[in-house]
């Protein structure tokens, strides 16, 4: 049997998969925005009443709820193009088959980031990568479909294993119940403060600089109503984090002590990576160390074979 063929494959045009929530939420926050518009937010003119203001009843009103109701919107969006990725957390992880394989950590890399974690838990990446120099048993879940086959440097296949992160789950639902919150809120918010705004420049329907004071409380309002809103999901996310790191997680304690060289018997859902093309076990499901290689610049597939048998199940589901 042959080496596998590294690098780019025939014929090597890589798929890119329609993704249909974009053009959802684009149609929903329109027809929305829409609907602020005319009849402005159900329960914030309520809101808005109590604190003695009139929503629609100055001549600015209409424009600071929909700048308001935008600027608030923009957030929601942002925080659902995360949440709605398909990692497992809202949208299914793609559709792949559960294997078992087994050989060489050849790199480990840490892809986590505490700057996310609290300035956008709603955008929490995997716990990290490693890739993994497989044994030659195992070259077709490398080169199976795949539009790229990742190397060594001594052109021995690897597959590259996927981490998750078991709080980014708790994180993005968090974001994005505190997102809607944070919504009505924000927009209570950005109307009163481009109100404020309106009031302290002197701004008037008939004045010579009506259009300026147009722009000035679109603007205010939104970006005031996103700010707020944007704390809210900051919020949400922080307290969806700590829910999600409750409890055990074998796989995340097994991969903070891996280390290059490491042999390890990895089980998982594969998939082809649909930016790249490469065939990748996205998430790893069970991880078991089963001894250290001795150091080398770079792993081969003949190390990854003079390794002791595997712990995988005896009968490994065929390839479909």
């Amino acid at each position: 049997m042959s080496d596998p063929v590294c690098g780019a494959q025939q014929p090597g045009t890589i798929p890119s998969p329609f993704d249909w929530w974009p053009f959802v939420a684009a149609g929903a926050v329109a027809a929305a925005l829409g609907y602020v518009y005319a009849s402005g937010v159900p329960g914030v003119n309520g809101i808005l009443g109590a604190l003695g203001y009139a929503p629609l009843g100055t001549a600015f009103g209409p424009a600071m709820i929909t700048g308001a109701a935008a600027g608030a919107a923009a957030i929601v969006v942002l925080v659902l193009y995360y949440a709605l990725q398909p990692d497992g957390c809202i949208r299914s992880l793609p559709k792949g088959q559960a294997v078992c394989f087994s050989g060489i950590v050849e790199e480990v890399s840490d892809t986590s980031s505490t700057a996310v974690d609290v300035l956008a838990p709603f955008a929490i990446p995997p716990a990290g990568i490693f890739n993994v120099v497989v044994k030659s048993m195992y070259w077709h879940l490398v080169t199976q479909n795949a539009f790229w086959v990742f190397c060594t440097a001594s052109g021995s296949a690897m597959l590259p294993c996927i981490v998750k992160d078991e709080s980014a789950c708790g994180g993005k639902i968090g974001s994005l119940i505190g997102a809607g919150a944070g919504a009505v809120a924000g927009i209570v918010a950005g109307y009163v403060g481009a109100a404020a705004v309106a009031g302290a420049v002197g701004c008037a329907a008939s004045g010579p600089f009506y259009l300026l004071c147009l722009l000035l409380v679109i603007l205010v309002a939104a970006i005031v109503a996103a700010a707020v809103t944007y704390a809210g999901a900051m919020v949400g996310g922080w307290i969806g984090e700590g829910i999600g790191s409750i409890g055990e997680d074998p796989v995340g304690d097994a991969w903070k002590s891996l280390e290059r060289g490491a042999i390890v018997t990895v089980q998982g859902n594969w998939v082809t990576n649909s930016d790249i093309g490469n065939n990748e076990i996205y998430y790893v499901t069970q991880l078991g160390r089963t001894g250290q290689a001795d150091p080398r610049p770079s792993y081969t597939t003949t190390d990854a074979d003079a390794t002791a048998a595997d712990d995988c199940p005896v009968v490994i589901d065929p390839i479909r």
